[in-house]
């Protein structure tokens, strides 16, 4: 399998690397993770299976994601993954944002046969998740809390 980051051609063996070095770094020091003092959009997420509970933070002005910040308990690939879509989703509007949820939801399923989807950028580095079925639910997580939060839902699940 090969794939095509920042303009290069991955690899499989690159792809797991980079995949893995991805997931270490977001989850030693992950980006936006807070409880901010506003916010405009809250949705908690649960995945009851292995107890991940994430909470995501949005601050929407004009139809704009300014801020969007992550907390909570969870592993270091729902971590990971929360840090890198609050990196990912800032500056994007309320639209672009749903957009790429779905895109990134697509990217996750392990039946739909996709590696890499270009709107993606550089969260194709998540696909690696894929490898290891039972950690899908972790990796998409804050990503469905995301979007509950921007409908109004208070709580979703990946259920």
């Amino acid at each position: 399998m090969n794939i095509s980051h920042a303009g290069m051609t991955l690899t499989s063996m690159d792809i797991k690397q980079l995949y893995k070095e991805t997931i270490l770094e977001h989850n030693r020091n992950p980006r936006n993770y807070q409880t901010p003092e506003s916010y405009t959009h809250k949705s908690e997420g649960l995945n009851a299976i292995c107890g991940d509970q994430v909470f995501v933070f949005i601050t929407v002005k004009d139809g704009v994601i300014e801020k969007i910040h992550f907390d909570g308990e969870s592993c270091a690939i729902s971590t990971a993954s929360a840090s890198i879509m609050t990196e990912f989703i800032e500056g994007k509007t309320i639209e672009q944002a749903q957009a790429l949820f779905k895109d990134f939801c697509l990217l996750m399923d392990r039946k739909g046969g996709v590696d890499s989807i270009e709107s993606l950028e550089g969260v194709n580095a998540l696909a690696g998740v894929k490898n290891f079925p039972a950690r899908i639910k972790s990796a998409t997580l804050c990503w469905h809390a995301m979007n509950a939060a921007l409908i109004g839902e208070e709580t979703t699940t990946t259920e």
